[in-house]
């Protein structure tokens, strides 16, 4: 799975928002976004930057659609394991 946008990170210096392009999601971020496994995150590609604490709603936003396939494909592939694990039982 490709990325298509990248986190982002705020931080102030003398009352000034900066605004740059980040490493990665933070585990917040993950778990507001709906998943909580980070195995599942870097297995699919997500980058994830371990050292951030902040939560930033513009990078949940970013995750939610992408969290909603990771867990689309993973129900789907359950789904199908289960179809074959009841066709082996049956044949048997």
């Amino acid at each position: 799975m490709q990325m298509e946008k990248k986190s982002i990170v705020k931080r102030k210096s003398r009352d000034v928002e900066l605004i740059r392009i980040g490493r990665g999601y933070s585990l917040s971020e993950l778990k507001e976004a709906g998943l909580a496994n980070i195995a599942i995150a870097r297995a699919r590609g997500i980058p994830i930057d371990i050292l951030r604490k902040t939560t930033h709603a513009e990078n949940v936003e970013q995750l939610k659609p992408i969290v909603n396939q990771v867990l689309d494909s993973r129900t789907k592939s359950e789904k199908s394991s289960r179809k074959a694990k009841d066709k082996e039982k049956s044949k048997s």
